[in-house]
């Protein structure tokens, strides 16, 4: 199976993780820890809350942001987006959130932020599940992307037994990709499944998209974070403007 030959091929390197050198084949462990369930509070005794799909979470300089995609919000408020504490017991909403227009040419501003830098304040055991954003990806032809390893939260694995159990079972779900095609849209990158999928990916909009990067003589992949939209039959990777984390989503 040609997904085990691309792990085991990550395995033989070491992944630079903003400074911290790891195991090759730790990567897609490590870095889809900072993929969550989007979830909105809801104004009910039973059903508290929903799932709305998936998001990533990124730290950028003194910013705490969970990204996740427009489309999933549609008929939610999205004062309501929080996220669940470890045990389950309390959720916690953002401070706020910033979005762009949406554009019917382009998926570029298909893009949310949601401001945790208070909360997180408020609530210091949520820091750890942000990726902090440090270097800008480098400047590498395209072969040198090794794979992109998707990690989201598909509708279909999710347990919502609120009414019956007062419980909520989430599952996640890590998917190798491949390169599959530029799509017409310059906003995206279009890449398929090394293996075909047995579920539906609805769901997993907003999860994390890390592309490993050979770079160098010592073979080391550089790991960034995407934020991963679906549409239709193909995945694609956000590449949302320049200015977002600099001046437009703050």
């Amino acid at each position: 199976m040609v997904e085990r030959t691309l792990l085991e091929s990550m395995a033989a390197l070491s992944v630079d993780v903003n400074g911290l050198i790891i195991p090759g084949g730790s990567a897609q462990k490590v870095l889809a820890r900072h993929a969550f369930n989007l979830i909105v509070h809801n104004d009910h005794e039973t059903y508290k809350v929903s799932l709305m799909g998936s998001a990533t979470a990124v730290r950028f300089k003194d910013k705490f942001l969970l990204l996740s995609t427009q489309h999933q919000l549609k008929g939610v408020n999205p004062e309501k987006i929080g996220m669940m504490k470890d045990d389950g017991s309390f959720l916690v909403t953002s401070g706020g959130f910033r979005s762009y227009k949406v554009s019917t040419e382009t998926d570029a501003f298909d893009i949310v932020s949601f401001d945790f830098s208070n909360p997180v304040a408020e609530h210091p055991d949520l820091k750890k599940r942000f990726f902090e954003l440090v270097d800008v990806p480098p400047d590498i032809p395209t072969v040198n992307i090794m794979a992109f390893l998707l990690t989201g939260f598909p509708s279909e694995k999710q347990t919502y037994e609120l009414e019956d159990r007062n419980h909520l079972g989430v599952a996640k779900l890590n998917i190798v990709c491949l390169p599959d095609g530029q799509p017409s849209d310059p906003a995206l990158l279009r890449v398929r499944a090394q293996d075909p999928l047995k579920i539906s990916p609805d769901g997993m909009s907003g999860g994390s998209v890390i592309p490993p990067i050979l770079e160098g003589i010592w073979r080391r992949t550089y790991a960034a974070i995407w934020v991963s939209i679906c549409r239709f039959s193909f995945w694609a990777g956000v590449n949302p403007p320049r200015p977002m984390l600099g001046r437009s989503l703050l």
